[in-house]
């Protein structure tokens, strides 16, 4: 079973979260094996600030997802203002460590929730969403859907990579579900891949 968990951090955790960084390496990297995608949210201001984390993970049930949420560092360390943890199914056929960067594009995590707006998409909305979606195949870092505890579509997540926030805006904006007012809202970060091997010391873009 598939789990999205995004950590938002309280203010001020800079210097914690530093002093933490490797700590929670070491901790995810228990997981390498069922991860989907990682990575920091960081202030579009100042990519040097990290305003949360990202996880997708398969794991066995919903007690190894609350332990896998709550025993990571940043988390027992008290670092996160709140914790938002759904089911999730990739719709992809590919995880993020299969995507191919372009390291010229920025990249960027989206939030679609619906989660006031009950009931799964049309069999016709959801060819015309997947359709719209796969032609954007080479910008898609992942994406897949959010999911409710019963496993109804609940919204959904990307992770893109587009030369501007604007080519951001208009995918967004042209996609079929948004048209149909599916969404109850959309939330759009500076996202990037996780990881000492894509991120300084101190876990944030150089």
């Amino acid at each position: 079973m598939q789990y999205f968990a995004w950590g938002i951090n309280k203010p001020d955790v800079k210097d914690k979260r530093t002093a933490l960084i490797r700590a929670h390496w070491d901790f995810i990297a228990q997981y390498d094996d069922v991860l989907i995608a990682r990575g920091p949210l960081m202030d579009d201001g100042d990519l040097s600030k990290v305003i949360g984390s990202i996880h997708i993970a398969d794991l066995p049930d919903d007690a190894a997802a609350e332990k896998f949420v709550h025993d990571e560092p940043f988390a027992k360390a008290g670092l996160f203002d709140r914790i938002v943890l759904k089911r999730f199914e990739l719709e992809l056929d590919r995880t993020q460590f299969e995507f191919t960067s372009n390291p010229n594009s920025p990249q960027f995590f989206v939030y679609r929730p619906s989660d006031t707006k009950p009931g799964v998409p049309s069999a016709n909305l959801k060819l015309l969403h997947d359709v719209y979606v796969s032609d954007f195949d080479t910008n898609l870092v992942c994406h897949g859907a959010l999911l409710s505890d019963e496993g109804n579509w609940n919204g959904n997540v990307f992770f893109l990579e587009f030369p501007t926030a604007d080519d951001v805006s208009s995918f967004l904006r042209n996609d079929p579900y948004n048209n149909s007012n599916i969404y109850d809202y959309t939330k759009v970060h500076r996202w990037t891949m996780g990881g000492a091997e894509n991120l300084n010391a101190a876990g944030a873009l150089s």
